[in-house]
């Protein structure tokens, strides 16, 4: 079994997409500042939001 989750998030264009990670990975990623997401439709990047931090955190726990 993995320990990678999938999470769905909707880009600034409202486009959506889907990430996945392990906890880690997530936090390793948050701590380092490299964690941006990236839209496939429009190519935006951007940082999560306060409430997809802690959204994530919570499945993690879950």
């Amino acid at each position: 079994m993995s320990d990678r989750l999938e999470f769905d998030i909707v880009c600034p264009n409202n486009h959506n997409q889907t990430v996945r990670f392990s906890q880690e990975e997530f936090e390793e990623s948050l701590k380092s500042g490299a964690l941006v997401f990236h839209c496939n439709t429009c190519d935006a990047n951007w940082p999560p939001s306060s409430e997809e931090i802690a959204r994530f955190r919570k499945q993690f726990l879950n």
